[in-house]
């Protein structure tokens, strides 16, 4: 090898030999070890040397002829970053016939270079240059010289051809892609390299690149790819089989990234393909990280390939495999990754992501079964395993919270703490999703809960604190009875505990202050001292004490009231805001969301604080932080920074980072929404930043970001038109009430950012959140809130009651090759074979339903080209294999369109009375009382004439008066008759009907329903229908019920025209008046004589 006094090209006269030296000599002192050194050598590097074109044939030099291996490789890495330098036109600068030489002598040391570190540094140099000279045909040959090591008869040569092609895939990629049969073949051979490992594993890496670029609709390049699965397969067996985990992990994660990938490449091999990797992750002889990966694969295959998976009855084999994986022993340190925790995450994507009927017997079989084990790791599984269903199963477990509460104790008194502890998990899961069940459980629940507070063990007693904390903020007036005793142990809790104890104890004060409102002023001496002392702790070790009791602060404010609290504001908030110089994203998120409760709680009067805090808030939205698709690239830092070739190094860090950051994001959004909600005009100086912050936040790469940009934007808007003070909206486009310029225009510059974010959303939750918005805000803001774009919104929720939207995509639509070879996608939805879905789906289209049924009560008759469209939609979801949930919400949207049309039911009369009537006869009782209260309206709006369907439907009716039916069933029963009554009275024998209606009133539920019921009663008593005028008496103790508390039974204008029938009836007959006080019930006269005074 040459002496570095030598390091010049052969030809040409581009580098001084002086200049190569010296490079030497500093890149030797970035490599010393020297922190000092290195920073000299760093600046002398980026101010001599890579300010000078020459550094690039002086690096390739030292590159390709160092003698020592660290010097080479760091050449190569420094080299890499100079050729990329100013998107490459750094590069370009050198003279041609230069680069040229550089480009033909970089190829021999890739093939000569004896350090395979080196020559994959050098191989990235390779791809840089690729990147700028080959979309310029500057470098046709090496494609060809490419191709020629992959066939090379010598292992090291193939080992070089395919690690650059898969280098330069990250780079070039869409250069090949008129390639992609060419390359399958050529890897097809590779694939089964009969010398080198090497050579598979890069090429298993390559087609994971390839697929990609799969055109879903080119079925030869699929079929293609499809052969070479058993081959991939075979090579990832190997890696396992060798014990080369990373090699491994990255097999793994080429078949994670298959399953995403929206051409239909692994659909035929599902069944084999979740053989292989349960099989990977249950053998306890695999690596830790490789049988993580295995479970992460099929972890995914839940989310992607979830259709395929149930239709292929693979669900049941997924569980049996995992759940044995979760009683494995753990590490100590809670944040390490294992396979039981990773089997964990299984099972909750399962539950999340699949129907529950298909998730939930199987794994509560294996529950039941393993907390009858001896072995307490397997109770300890059972207890987290049922833990983990709860988020994606809640609804499927609330009816059957009797049968499941009995293990969930069983759990609590196990013999052995880590049981012990798990079903406190499971618990809290249960509370969280289930509060009103579970505090119906109150007294048998909270006493195991105290005992367990009282364990020795300090995890216990932290576990058994969060399923207290989790069933107080539920609880609700019950919790009164408890708090004396509570109180007293949190407090000694968080006075005596360890810390870690102390935060759960501290988090409890907060949720049993929340519950208890106002009662829980006798503890608020006593505790403000402990929680202002922990608000005010400095060190870092104990952030997290001083963000909970911030948290717990807001809440004991809240609770008390703005007067009580008041002498320990502004030292509060002294505290809060220099939380956010400690420099601790969790701390500011509590100072965000405690400055949100105290605007709340004084409203205008947190005008004072504003100048220092939404600055601060809105730094927060607007901070800068690495996208996540550049993660990947961390490597490619700044061209003159000095580092050693990172490429494979874990990016975990910096996800953690902007994970942080993002939650921060989140938290300061919702801030501004509720600060601008409560403190209005003080606000406005702020409005213009804010909203601009949140639209660029609607396409922030964050899920929980997204969703607080809408609900603040949301918040805005209905602040501003409370402000307004307008009349009440009508319904109906252009505008009958025109709105004030500022929530026009905020609509109309939301409604573009909303619109844009529902075209490109892939999360379901935010589309979900997004609707739920844009509902209560029609009945809030009226039709003015759609800015003109309800057909782009229309089109938006059409396509998810579809399960069409891109946030339904599953990747695993059937793809049957036809006769002429194309692909048959059998899609649409719903698909009325579909018996269930997940509780999220069903959720995203309960909200589509919700969010139909707004647009129709903001548009009114203009509603009806919509509604044309969505009927026979709508109607799909009532077949009789849909699950209770869809049936009802097909109905309840139905009746709730027809309520919003008006007269503009007409055109659909019969399709919706169909429907409605066949509904009627629903086994589920919520979907008759939908029925019920649809085919009332229907009656009510429509123009056709349905007097000849009266007998058919008051006979669907009668059986929903049945006292002993739960929900609102008799309450719209009633409901549909009076309106059927009001409409035309003449088919009905009302002699019959009468007193069955009397017979139910007052209404118990549905307090809605009392408006058409006291309309049609006031007109008949006024029409002096004599089986009323009868009945005076009885229809006078209903009056005084609901004129009577509960507050909210009936609306102003019902309330005014019974008192005037009632002042007039007493006033102007006097005697008949008083006997007919005489006939009602004595707490009911007294009652009545009560409210005519």
């Amino acid at each position: 090898m040459p002496s570095p006094s030598e390091f010049t090209l052969t030809k040409g006269k581009w580098l001084e030999q002086a200049f190569a030296a010296e490079l030497v000599e500093v890149l030797k002192q970035v490599n010393s070890g020297n922190t000092a050194r290195l920073q000299t050598a760093t600046a002398t590097l980026s101010n001599r040397f890579y300010s000078q074109i020459q550094c690039i044939p002086a690096l390739f030099e030292i590159a390709r002829g160092h003698p020592d291996v660290p010097i080479r490789q760091l050449a190569a890495v420094e080299l890499r970053k100079q050729v990329k330098k100013q998107s490459g036109t750094w590069w370009e600068t050198l003279d041609e016939a230069l680069r040229n030489g550089i480009k033909t002598q970089m190829l021999e040391v890739i093939l000569s270079e004896p350090s395979k570190p080196v020559r994959h540094s050098m191989a990235r140099v390779v791809s840089e240059i690729a990147k700028v000279e080959i979309p310029k045909e500057k470098w046709n040959d090496l494609l060809s010289f490419l191709y020629s090591c992959c066939q090379s008869s010598n292992a090291a040569h193939r080992e070089v051809g395919v690690y650059v092609l898969d280098t330069l895939f990250e780079v070039i990629a869409d250069t090949f892609v008129d390639r992609i049969l060419q390359m399958m073949e050529l890897l097809s051979k590779t694939l089964v390299d009969p010398e080198s490992l090497q050579v598979r594993v890069t090429t298993l890496l390559v087609l994971g690149k390839i697929a990609d670029y799969i055109d879903p609709e080119a079925q030869n390049e699929i079929k293609a790819f499809r052969d070479l699965l058993p081959g991939m397969v075979a090579v990832l067996q190997q890696c396992v089989a060798n014990g080369d985990d990373d090699e491994a992990v990255q097999g793994i994660e080429v078949f994670d990234n298959l399953l995403v990938i929206e051409s239909p490449l692994v659909s035929r091999h599902m069944p084999q393909l979740v053989e292989f990797f349960a099989g990977i992750s249950a053998n306890k002889d695999n690596g830790g990280k490789v049988r993580v990966a295995a479970l992460s694969f099929l972890m995914w295959c839940t989310v992607y390939q979830k259709n395929k998976i149930v239709k292929l009855k693979l669900v049941s084999p997924i569980i049996a495999s995992i759940v044995p994986i979760v009683a494995e022993e753990e590490p100590e340190d809670e944040d390490e990754d294992s396979p039981g925790r990773m089997a964990l995450q299984v099972v909750n994507s399962l539950s999340t992501n699949l129907p529950p009927a298909k998730v939930f017997p199987d794994c509560m079989q294996l529950v039941v079964q393993y907390m009858q084990n001896s072995d307490p790791n397997a109770r300890k599984a059972a207890m987290l395993t049922f833990g983990m269903l709860v988020d994606g199963c809640s609804e499927h477990m609330r009816s059957r919270i009797g049968e499941l509460l009995p293990l969930l104790f069983s759990g609590l008194q196990d013999p052995e703490g880590a049981v012990r502890r798990a079903a406190c998990l499971a618990l809290s899961a249960l509370a969280e999703e289930l509060a009103d069940e579970i505090g119906m459980h109150h007294a048998t629940i909270l006493p195991v809960i105290v005992n367990l507070m009282n364990d020795p063990n300090h995890r216990t007693q932290r576990a058994s604190c969060n399923a207290l904390d989790a069933i107080l903020e539920g609880l609700g007036d019950e919790i009164l009875q408890y708090l004396p005793a509570l109180m007293e142990k949190l407090i000694f809790l968080l006075d005596n505990a360890e810390q870690q104890v102390k935060g759960v104890a501290i988090a409890c004060i907060g949720s049993a202050a929340h519950s208890s409102g106002d009662s829980f002023q006798p503890y608020f001496a006593e505790i403000m001292p402990r929680l202002q002392y922990c608000m005010g702790l400095q060190a870092k070790e104990v952030m997290d004490l001083r963000g909970l009791a911030t948290d717990t602060i807001s809440a004991v404010a809240e609770a008390v009231g703005k007067d009580v609290f008041r002498p320990y504001l502004n030292e509060s908030m002294i505290q809060a805001v220099h939380g956010l110089e400690l420099d601790d994203s969790r701390l500011r998120e509590c100072s965000y969301i405690f400055f949100a409760v105290m605007a709340r709680v004084y409203e205008e009067e947190f005008a004072p604080y504003l100048t220092v805090i939404v600055p601060q808030l809105l730094k927060s939205c607007n901070e800068p932080e690495k996208d996540v698709a550049d993660w990947p690239e961390q490597e490619d830092e700044e061209e003159e920074d000095i580092s050693i070739d990172t490429e494979d190094d874990d990016h975990h860090a910096g996800y953690s980072l902007s994970s942080a950051i993002a939650e921060e994001k989140e938290s300061a959004v919702d801030a501004l929404g509720q600060i601008c909600s409560a403190s209005r005009k003080a606000f406005m100086p702020y409005v213009e930043d804010s909203v601009a912050a949140f639209i660029t936040l609607l396409q922030h790469y964050h899920e929980g970001v997204r969703k607080s940009a809408v609900t603040s934007l949301f918040t805005f808007m209905s602040t501003f038109y409370k402000m307004s003070n307008p009349p009440k909206w009508l319904p109906g486009l252009p505008l009958q009430i025109p709105v004030h310029e500022s929530v026009s225009g905020l609509a109309k510059l939301s409604m573009d950012a909303m619109i844009l974010l529902l075209d490109t959303e892939d999360d379901r939750s935010v589309v979900a959140q997004t609707f739920s918005e844009f509902t209560d805000a029609l009945k809030e803001v009226g039709p003015a809130i759609l800015a003109d774009r309800q057909q782009s919104l229309a089109e938006v929720v059409l396509l998810v009651l579809q399960t069409e939207h891109r946030c339904q995509a599953n990747g695993d639509e059937d793809d049957e090759m036809s006769g002429d070879g194309s692909i048959l996608r059998r899609g649409g939805a719903p698909p009325e074979d579909d018996e269930d879905q997940a509780e999220y789906d069903a959720i995203l289209i309960s909200n589509a339903a919700d969010l139909v049924g707004a647009m129709a009560n903001a548009l009114g008759p203009d509603f009806a080209p919509y509604f044309e469209e969505f009927l026979p939609l709508i109607g799909k979801y009532y077949k009789a294999s849909r699950p209770t949930s869809d049936r009802s919400m097909a109905i309840g949207v139905v009746a709730e369109s027809a309520f919003g049309l008006k007269k503009g039911v007409t055109p659909f009369t019969n399709d919706v009375l169909q429907l409605v009537l066949r509904a009627l006869s629903d086994e589920e009782p919520e979907v008759r009382s939908n029925a019920a209260y649809a085919v009332g309206v229907l009656v009510e709006y429509t123009d056709v004439d349905l007097s000849t369907f009266y007998v058919q439907i008051l006979q669907l009716l009668r059986p929903l008066f049945n006292a002993s039916q739960e929900g609102n069933l008799a309450d719209n029963a009633t409901g549909a008759v009076c309106r059927m009554i009001a409409k035309n009275a003449a088919p009905i024998p009302l002699d019959q009907v009468l007193p069955v209606v009397l017979e139910n009133l007052p209404l118990k539920r549905d307090f809605e329903e009392n408006e058409p019921v006291y309309r049609c009663i006031l007109h008949l008593v006024r029409s002096n229908n004599p089986m009323l005028l009868q009945n005076m008496s009885k229809l006078l103790n209903i009056f005084a019920q609901v004129l009577s508390p509960p507050e909210g039974q009936l609306k102003d204008a019902t309330r005014a025209d019974i008192l005037e029938l009632l002042r007039t009836l007493k006033t102007h007959h006097a005697e008949t008046f008083q006997t007919i006080i005489a006939g009602m019930e004595p707490q009911y006269a007294t009652a009545l004589a009560h409210i005519l005074q």
